[in-house]
């Protein structure tokens, strides 16, 4: 009894002198994990401690055995949605190829480690070069594949199909609704193609059930839903395609991961004008609630969309989930959201152009997982804001993200609601223009250890302004000097002109007037000319002058293609996506 007495008091005695529980500043280096896309290799470093948030991590990157290192942005100090850490990508890189990253983590509270990882981009997808080749035409069976004896619809076909086998599809209607099948292998496609002879109509739309599959040059029309995705595919390619008239056009409806969407031209069956809210251009679907089977995980992640051109639909691109890069789209005349990155995870935005999407040009409801880059688009006229920015029970759903190199139009006031969230971004190069003049950004509050924006252009319109172009704590500033001495931001932000500064800006009035396809370059004595700052990996090997330009494009560089890439091939059996073009990676080592 005595003993335990002992013990009980001992107990109590420590429980009254129990240690309070301190924010820990210094930074204990956790897991590193990597995940690639074709183009892109994305890093996340937990950590435990960094209370205060001003641990740092430098990275640099090789080709894996190469002597040089190249340096890249930093990491981004992300504590959000459960994550404590530090994260972001290394971009433009070369397909298929393996680099190593090297990051270097270091805290002023004390904390330091550097790590070196090993991770290949995925390769780009390219047509089997050993297969069998058939050919295809309408009908209802027979046939053996030959030029001279067709096989008779797209069922006879399948009966003989396996891995590097190509069928071409010649001109004429196939019936019914085909499901592709039949799985290809990895770097080995079962290839259904346009053979080039007309148009290939698929009368009741396709599904695709299996891996690894290449759809190309067919045309879907008229349905509710034009391609759907069974059992959620791995590894399809989606190119060249015709998607007109369709509700939902390319719906990935269970899933998928690592597929391939690009130069296909999607017109859809939606008024923009009417801002309604469904019928999607290429849906992602980023959902796991219908499962990929007992061994296989689902989702919508690790795709690349790129360079489609995409109308008259509610959202342009929706949903993409996790790892996803979205590149050189033309996305006009939309009556929701041009890219709708809805619940996405590492998502990288370059290189499109959007004109016209109704209500927002870019999405972030919500921001699952942070940071985002979206970097040197031409964002031009929405009735709400050309970044959607919102809070749910109180909470921003916005976190972490890479503003860079985009030039931003709207009509006479830039973000119709929650700003703030804007001063959680790392924003350099940018030019933001208001076409009738107005105000630009509404900040309540302040800045904190997110916010890192600076070098950017800006035309608010000129006296007298209809209101005050900036707030910032709620207290009005009519210039920009005024807004950076008091906030500390734009500290090298410069006031442009852009009627003396735009070579084309033919803008007719506020959403929903459609806006003509054009590219909003500078030109010759415009101050935005050299007036950026050099950003590793973003423009530190390809501007022109003394420094970068502000904006979207490079005075004297090649202008990005949006849309559909010309074919350099004239065979049909041989011409890959990518083979008309280099895809507008703006920085590529």
């Amino acid at each position: 009894m005595k003993l335990a007495w002992c013990l009980i008091v001992g107990l109590l005695s420590a429980l009254t002198h129990v240690t309070p529980v301190v924010a820990q500043d210094a930074t204990t280096p956790g897991h590193v994990q990597s995940h690639s896309t074709i183009y892109s290799i994305g890093i996340e470093w937990t950590i435990t401690g960094d209370a205060n948030h001003n641990a740092s991590v430098a990275v640099q990157y090789r080709i894996q055995g190469a002597t040089v290192w190249n340096a890249a942005l930093p990491l981004l100090r992300v504590d959000y949605n459960g994550f404590n850490g530090l994260a972001g990508s290394v971009l433009f890189l070369t397909p298929d190829t393996t680099y190593e990253i090297a990051l270097i983590l270091s805290d002023p509270d004390g904390g330091t480690a550097s790590r070196i990882v090993t991770r290949a981009t995925r390769p780009l997808p390219t047509l089997p070069a050993d297969g069998r080749t058939f050919h295809v035409v309408p009908g209802t069976g027979g046939g053996d594949g030959s030029a001279a004896r067709p096989f008779r619809g797209i069922d006879a076909a399948q009966a003989v199909a396996r891995p590097g086998d190509i069928f071409l599809l010649h001109a004429g209607s196939y019936a019914g609704r085909p499901a592709f099948k039949v799985p290809g292998a990895p770097r080995d496609y079962v290839v259904w193609k346009a053979a080039g002879d007309g148009e290939v109509v698929l009368v009741g739309g396709l599904d695709v059930r299996t891996d690894h599959v290449w759809v190309e040059g067919v045309t879907i029309r008229d349905l509710p839903n034009g391609l759907m995705s069974q059992y959620c595919p791995h590894d399809v390619v989606i190119s060249r395609n015709h998607f007109v008239n369709n509700h939902y056009n390319i719906y990935l409806q269970q899933g998928g991961d690592g597929w391939y969407i690009a130069d296909n031209d999607i017109a859809g069956d939606v008024v923009a004008a009417t801002g309604v809210l469904d019928g999607e251009g290429i849906f992602l679907n980023n959902s796991d609630s219908y499962g990929g089977g007992p061994t296989r995980a689902c989702g919508s992640n690790n795709h690349t969309v790129a360079h489609n051109r995409i109308t008259n639909c509610a959202d342009g691109i929706d949903n993409p989930g996790d790892n996803v890069d979205i590149f050189g789209n033309d996305i006009f005349d939309v009556a929701d959201d041009g890219i709708e990155l809805d619940s996405g995870e590492h998502v990288r935005v370059w290189g499109n152009r959007v004109h016209n999407a109704v209500h927002n040009a870019i999405s972030f409801q919500p921001q699952v997982g942070a940071p985002w880059y979206i970097i040197r688009n031409q964002l031009v006229i929405n009735e709400e804001a050309p970044l959607k920015l919102r809070v749910v029970n109180g909470v921003p759903t916005t976190d972490r993200f890479v503003l860079l190199h985009n030039t931003i139009v709207n009509w006479d006031q830039m973000l119709c609601c929650n700003d703030d969230h804007l001063l959680f971004s790392f924003a350099r190069n940018n030019l933001w223009i208001l076409a009738a003049g107005g105000r630009l950004w509404w900040f309540a509050g302040r800045r904190s250890w997110k916010t890192d924006i600076d070098y950017d252009g800006f035309d608010y319109g000129a006296a007298p302004l209809p209101a005050a172009p900036f707030l910032y704590n709620r207290i009005e500033y009519w210039d920009l000097a005024s807004l950076a001495a008091a906030s500390g931001l734009e500290q090298h932000g410069i006031h442009i002109d852009k009627d003396r500064c735009l070579a084309t800006f033919n803008v007719p009035g506020p959403s929903p007037a459609s806006v003509p396809p054009q590219f909003m370059t500078l030109q010759a004595g415009c101050n935005a000319i050299d007036a950026g700052v050099v950003l590793p990996n973003i423009n530190d090997t390809n501007f022109l002058g003394e420094a970068p330009d502000l904006g979207a494009y490079e005075s004297g560089q090649p202008l990005p293609v949006y849309g559909p890439r010309p074919v350099a091939s004239s065979s049909p059996s041989t011409a890959s996506p990518e083979q008309s073009s280099v895809p507008y990676v703006p920085n590529s080592r």
